[in-house]
């Protein structure tokens, strides 16, 4: 049987809409006898006594602001079909209490869908699998709708969406698993805060950014996705990713393409199929105090302008430590590169005078193709450290600038450096 308040009085609206806000679900005791059925509209608080199974269409529908739709461990089941719990505009609702061993939203199209207008929700605690397009769904929701705790499970596409103009949500501490898509997905929105989750088997990207701004990933890890673990493109700018970690992703740990002006700090992005960070007509972006060893390459830079790239560690990696393609004015200073199968730090491609890139204070040593190899004109090399690399410690082709101080010994080249003056 499933429990719905005969009555409710204005002062009981009142707590019950200060519950929602603040994440406190609604005391069962204010349910009375009622029956639900499969697309019902919910008008007042509700505590699940039984399952909802094969519903041909939406499972629940919120058709009020401030109410609790608790599923006490229940389950609401599709066909196929619809939306397991769906609220097109009411605010402070809360969906909350499902069981990630028994209570479920499964096997609808979308399994929670916050549509335009929404704001101040919260679904909290439920395991939301096997739906047909998202687990968890925001189009045009807005302005603090809180996604937490709860497990997103084998979706035919992604896991959760966050799309449409939906700014200004949280989604912290959810297990996002085994979906066929992206893990988590956020197209054309800004300003959410996404912390704390696992994401995990991603058939495409584990957490993706496309033309979204001023978005923070913050502590999330991501492994086993078929595709990047992280991505940033066409035109997200200006978001802040920090202390995220990733392993055993299909392609790159971290990709930046055609977006600016993002913050990429203190990552750890290790096991990745190509390097373990990718900029590819990326500007102005800052890469600080990240680690990237053990990836197919480190830090690479294609075509990619004004970036500063500083402290990272990219060492042990199969192929290059960092590598700079096409790319200028970025600013290398105190990484490290060491112990790569390839070069610590190759550039290759012209620049006019002014508009090289600055290699300052970087360590490259025991590299198996030499320390730094600069292929082209004309780019500052300056205090750099350059020991027991297997060819040459620095590499210079004529034209380039010595800016002096740089160090090198024990490399297999006799005469260490080529192109700028070392010291041991």
């Amino acid at each position: 049987m499933i429990r719905l308040s005969r009555t409710i009085s204005s002062r009981s609206l009142a707590v019950v809409g200060a519950a929602a806000l603040f994440g406190v679900t609604a005391p069962a005791q204010t349910a009375q006898a009622a029956h639900l059925t499969c697309g019902q509209t919910v008008t007042a608080s509700v505590v699940l006594h039984a399952d909802l199974l094969n519903c041909p269409g939406d499972g629940l529908v919120v058709g009020s602001s401030g109410i609790t739709i608790d599923l006490n461990g229940h389950t609401i089941d599709g066909v196929g079909l619809g939306v397991g719990i769906r609220n097109n505009g009411f605010a402070n609702a809360v969906i909350t209490n499902g069981s990630t061993t028994q209570g479920r939203v499964q096997q609808f199209d979308h399994g929670v869908q916050l549509n335009a207008g929404t704001t101040g929700n919260i679904v909290e605690k439920i395991a939301v699998q096997s739906n047909e397009f998202t687990g968890i769904g925001l189009t045009n929701a807005h302005t603090n709708n809180r996604v937490r705790n709860n497990l997103v499970d084998r979706q035919s596409h992604r896991g959760i969406a966050i799309t449409a103009v939906s700014n200004g949500n949280v989604i912290t501490g959810n297990t996002i698993s085994g979906n066929q898509g992206e893990g988590v997905y956020v197209q054309n929105s800004a300003s959410n805060h996404i912390e704390g989750n696992g994401i995990s088997g991603s058939g495409g990207v584990g957490l993706v950014l496309e033309g979204s701004r001023g978005n923070t990933l913050l502590t999330n890890t991501v492994g086993t996705s078929g595709d990047a673990a992280i991505t940033l493109r066409v035109g997200s700018n200006g978001n802040l990713v920090q202390g995220n970690s990733s392993a055993r992703s299909a392609d790159a740990g971290l990709i930046v393409s055609d977006s600016s002006g993002n913050r990429v700090l203190s990552n750890r992005l290790q096991g990745a199929g190509d390097s373990g960070i990718v900029l590819q007509s990326a500007h102005s972006n800052t890469v600080n105090g990240n680690d990237v060893r053990g990836n197919t390459g480190g830090i690479e830079l294609s075509f990619s302008d004004g970036n500063v790239i500083h402290s990272n560690n990219a060492s042990s990696t199969t192929g290059d430590g960092i590598s700079l393609s096409g790319s200028l004015r970025n600013d290398l200073q105190l990484n490290q590169a060491n112990e790569n199968n390839a070069r610590g730090i190759y550039v290759t491609g012209d620049a006019a005078a002014g508009a090289g890139n600055k290699l300052i204070r970087n360590t490259t040593n025991t590299n198996k193709g030499g320390g730094i190899a600069v292929s082209k004109a004309a780019h500052t090399i300056q205090a750099n450290t350059a020991r027991g690399n297997n060819g040459w410690g620095i590499f210079a082709d004529p034209g380039n600038i010595d800016g002096g101080g740089n160090l090198a010994s024990g490399n297999s080249q006799a005469g260490q450096c080529s192109g700028v003056v070392c010291t041991p």
